[in-house]
């Protein structure tokens, strides 16, 4: 059971509805009313973002084959989110998407593409690696000790173990993963279609430190974890909302002209748009429920509202993200958003949980 109360607005209920097109509808309102009563909730206690890697993306998918480029790979920007929240009257401790870079590269598709580039291209001359969870924690004055959860927008490329341990407590000792529990059952059991996502046992965790997620959640005044399935069938989305406004953090989109294609500079991608009729271009690496992924799209777009830096693009900060690169010309993005740091990190570990003690 989780401790979490479900995020007002009405996404849950707009999700039951069985017709796509009209659950979309419903979804549109529900975004714009939960936008509004995030913004009544209050605003995120401190929140940071950190580059972890720069790394090689297959170009047709990265907008659902709309880019117009002979290059095979874009390349974009891995980031871990800082967010701490108050929670049953204490501030915790939440890190966003944070990655192990040595332990991914095991999911399937990485390590066939490792081999196919060699060990001098994959690990030293393409990637470009700007830090670590651990790295970025201490640089925030806060150790392991503090992370009370830790959560991914999806499962692709994640291995959790080091985290979260296996016969021992890791490194985060006190730490739940939060996680949709569509997106936990479909990990733990995988369809070959999609397990070439996925790192061989990476989510082989003690269950008890694992907390399942059924909807959108409130952990704390100005933080939620939003439902965005469609990519995955259990991907989530974390909002944040600070003195600029709310910004939602996704994998659903590339880049913020994923969610604006109409202004969208790289060729072929605001044609392809205009030619298919959509609003929103899709990360298309996996079509588990692509027409759920597309709502997802738009939900996050109406709560994140406009950047504060450039209003034409929406305020949404892909968790990795489109990049220029050397290796990708033609296909740097139009407009880029790296939300502001907001407050000030302070170390919360007070005790080690009993379960994470108990899952050595």
């Amino acid at each position: 059971m989780t401790t979490f109360s479900p995020l007002a607005g009405g996404l849950r209920e707009a999700w039951t509805e069985p017709l796509p097109a009209e659950r979309l509808r419903k979804l549109r309102r529900a975004a714009l009313a939960t936008r509004a009563r995030l913004l009544e909730g209050g605003r995120v206690a401190s929140c940071s973002t950190h580059k972890l890697v720069t790394f090689p993306y297959p170009t047709r998918y990265a907008f659902s084959g709309g880019a117009l480029s002979p290059m095979p790979f874009v390349m974009m920007t891995n980031r871990m989110q800082i967010v701490q929240f108050e929670h049953e009257q204490r501030r915790q401790t939440l890190l966003f998407n944070p990655s192990d870079l040595e332990a991914n590269r095991a999911a399937t598709y990485y390590a066939n593409l490792a081999r196919s580039f060699g060990e001098y291209l994959s690990r030293s001359l393409i990637p470009t690696y700007h830090g670590t969870p651990e790295s970025h924690l201490e640089a925030a004055g806060l150790s392991p000790d503090d992370v009370d959860f830790i959560a991914f927008d999806h499962l692709h490329v994640q291995d959790l173990r080091r985290w979260l341990g296996g016969p021992g407590p890791g490194l985060f000792p006190n730490a739940r993963l939060l996680v949709m529990r569509d997106e936990w059952r479909t990990a733990r059991d995988l369809h070959p279609m999609n397990a070439v996502w996925y790192v061989p046992r990476g989510c082989e965790v003690p269950e008890a430190r694992v907390e399942l997620l059924d909807g959108d959640v409130r952990l704390g005044p100005g933080v939620a974890l939003l439902d965005t399935r469609g990519h995955t069938r259990g991907n989530m989305s974390l909002c944040v909302v600070t003195p600029d406004g709310p910004f939602v953090v996704s994998e659903n989109g590339v880049a913020p002209e994923s969610y604006a294609p109409e202004h969208s500079r790289i060729a072929g991608v605001k044609a392809f748009a205009e030619q298919m009729g959509l609003e929103v271009v899709l990360n298309g690496n996996t079509r588990e429920d692509s027409l759920d992924q597309y709502s997802s799209m738009i939900v996050e777009k109406l709560v994140a509202g406009p950047s504060p830096f450039d209003p034409t693009f929406p305020a949404l900060a892909p968790s990795s993200e489109l990049t220029a690169s050397v290796f990708a010309p033609g296909l740097a993005p139009t407009f880029t958003f790296t939300p502001r740091d907001v407050g000030h990190h302070v170390r919360t570990a007070t005790r080690v949980r009993p379960e994470a003690r108990g899952a050595a």
